[in-house]
């Protein structure tokens, strides 16, 4: 039964290969599939150049990535507008992003277009994935379930790795709290593609000090190590490429938890995953190319907690997930540039762990399109953005009855109206998007609620975008509007549990703002937003949480980079968050103050006979603020790191 839904994506890139059999060399790029910094896949499925984007988009390529003093997709997420990381504690802690105030849950991450989030939880750890192997990080706000299905109520984040590698890179890194850090990577490239492969370690200690009621600590238990291989390569054929990709990460890390006591916890979690993927992109046609994906993704998740005992037995919970993908598309455009794209998509998501009851199997199968229609009045272009998506959800459960099969329809409709083109845009967005239930929501043991319903969402968003030229001011304004209706969250039950229901009503209503400006050797970026994501409805009579709003969501944040580069081998670049004030509690009368939290770093590059060294210093939280992302979890304070790269060109 599971096997059928993959039989049409499977059959369908095992037709593409016999015609794209004949190698070809690996300088001919007339089929290059290497998109541009300015050109987007996630906003669309089609490549779209980010000016001509619907929904508002943003995108750090990796020389903007390398330079600032970022250490994981989670930084990266933090800077943009819209954008927010619930941080738990620093360097091997948790960090789950979220998109206009809508929770981890509802924001996709995908990893070269395969998705993360897996049916348990819907939650991606973002701390997890480093930078080493980024090409560019997309980030696409408002309701994407007309293209991607299920969790894009807030949003996406793409990773889009790098198919480039050099014969031999080395790396090391030294900095506070015992961090170090060490990269070994390899890759040959010849006439019918490249291959590479990098073995990465890193440790912290972690152990900083923060104060606790006026009580000097340290952080305790809170060390990180790190292990994981990444490899992967192109091969380049007649009429297209194929790509492999494939990551093996191992993580132990130390999990103490909220700070109530001068005493912290003693659990420790381990984490270890396997993913795997296969593209292939081949030109059909001079106007048709075909897109196959299979991707696959197991891993086992690990908790001890030596301070919690069930009777003489010291509590242990192992989950293992198993995700396994396939997708087949069809992208065309005709004479008169309209383009569209048309596919299928498969998925497997199984679990199996003491805490989840019926051994849950979770089978999707799905049907999308995607249309750009230009049409010119004049001076003026407009560009129209019809999206539609089949979703169909069966959850195979053993010991219990399974909820309903979901069939979902979600349409979308945007517009780019270029009003003066290559200056001045406009452009809104409407979708209907949906989130399904996890498995620790419908079977966790103790409190699931099998009778759970999907979550439905309506998305607006509406915008301008105005770009002087080059070595001028660019400016972005965008409106959103998002309303979820049977909101799940977990409430108290008859008995010890709390369990999860259909019961709130979720308006989130904001303003983004984005500014950037290039000045020959100055560079700078700048976001803002105001929000108010609240729950509209009381659950029973006297609902003190009605019309507050959700934990963790501040009213006002922003984020600004400056970069300079005086010479060419020197670059220093700075990195400042602001995030508001946010409740953390429900009743919107406990809440961490706002905070400012300032990075920089300075990068020079030394070329001598082919051997290329990298010199990257960092000083972060170089105001040494003293603050909480999270209540009860501190954050380091000001620390340095040191990086050192040698390439051989």
């Amino acid at each position: 039964m599971i096997l059928r839904y993959f039989y049409f994506p499977i059959i369908a890139m095992l037709a593409i290969l016999p015609a794209a059999a004949q190698p070809r060399e690996a300088h001919d790029d007339t089929l290059s599939f290497v998109l541009r910094d300015a050109v987007t896949v996630t906003a669309t499925r089609l490549p779209t150049a980010l000016r001509d984007a619907p929904a508002p988009a943003e995108i750090f390529d990796a020389r903007t990535i390398r330079a600032l003093p970022l250490r994981s997709i989670s930084d990266v997420i933090a800077l943009s507008a819209g954008a927010a990381v619930r941080d738990y504690g620093g360097t091997g802690s948790l960090q789950l992003a979220s998109l206009r105030g809508l929770g981890a849950e509802y924001t996709l991450v995908l990893l070269d277009g395969m998705r993360l989030n897996s049916a348990q939880n819907s939650l991606v750890d973002v701390g997890q994935f480093t930078l080493r192997n980024v090409d560019r990080v997309e980030i696409v706000r408002g309701g994407l379930a007309s293209l991607y299905g299920s969790n894009a109520l807030g949003g996406v984040v793409n990773i889009v790795t790098t198919r480039e590698r050099p014969p031999l890179t080395a790396d090391l890194g030294y900095g506070a709290f015992g961090w170090k850090q060490a990269a070994l990577g390899s890759g040959i490239a010849g006439r019918r593609g490249r291959l590479f492969a990098e073995a990465r370690y890193e440790e912290s200690d972690n152990d900083f000090s923060f104060d606790w009621n006026g009580t000097p600590l340290r952080r305790a238990n809170s060390t990180l190590l790190r292990r994981s291989i990444t490899a992967g390569g192109t091969l380049l054929l007649a009429r297209s490429v194929l790509t492999l990709h494939a990551d093996v990460m191992d993580v132990d890390m130390g999990t103490p938890g909220a700070v109530f006591s001068a005493t912290q916890g003693r659990a420790r979690q381990r984490d270890r995953h396997a993913i795997v993927s296969v593209q292939l992109d081949a030109q059909a046609a001079p106007r048709t190319r075909l897109r196959a994906a299979l991707g696959a993704r197991g891993g086992r998740q690990e908790f001890t907690d030596p301070d919690y005992r069930i009777g003489n037995t010291t509590l242990r919970s192992v989950y293992d997930l198993t995700q396994l993908s396939a997708s087949t598309s069809v992208e065309h455009a005709t004479v008169s540039e309209i383009r569209a794209i048309a596919g299928i998509e498969g998925s497997v998501d199984r679990l199996d762990g003491a805490g989840i009851a019926a051994h849950p199997t979770r089978v999707q199968a799905a049907a999308f399109t995607s249309t750009d229609i230009p049409v010119r009045i004049r001076a003026i272009a407009l560009h129209i953005y019809p999206a539609l998506r089949y979703d169909m959800i069966h959850d195979a459960v053993t010991d219990t009855e399974p909820p309903d099969d979901l069939h979902a329809l979600s349409p979308s409709i945007g517009l780019h109206l270029g009003v003066l083109p290559g200056r001045l845009a406009l452009r809104g967005r409407i979708a209907r998007t949906f989130g399904m239930p996890t498995f620790n929501q419908l079977y966790w043991r103790e409190g699931g609620n099998p009778a759970l319903r999907p979550e439905y969402s309506t998305a607006i968003d509406a915008g301008i975008a105005f770009d002087a030229g080059t070595g001028r001011p660019a400016v972005e304004l965008t409106w959103f509007h998002h309303d979820i209706s049977d909101k799940i969250v977990w409430t108290p039950s008859a008995g010890i549990y709390w369990t999860p229901r259909n019961v709130q009503h979720v308006i989130s209503t904001g303003v983004e703002a984005q500014a950037r400006f290039d000045w020959q050797w100055l560079a700078l970026r700048a976001s803002a937003q105001w929000m108010r994501a609240r729950k509209v409805n009381a659950a029973f009579a006297g609902d003190a949480t009605q019309d507050k709003q959700l934990i963790y969501v501040p009213a006002w944040s922003g984020a600004l980079t400056l970069a300079a580069a005086p010479a060419e081998w020197l670059t220093v670049t700075l990195a400042a968050r602001l995030l508001g004030t946010r409740f953390y509690d429900e009743t919107n009368t406990a809440a961490l103050p706002a905070h400012l939290v300032t990075d920089l770093a300075v990068r020079a590059t030394t070329t001598l006979t082919g051997l290329e060294t990298t010199w990257k210093l960092e000083l972060l939280n170089a105001l040494d603020a003293a603050y909480e992302v999270v209540a009860f979890y501190p954050m380091p304070g000001r620390h340095l790191r040191l990086s050192v790269g040698t390439t051989i060109r």
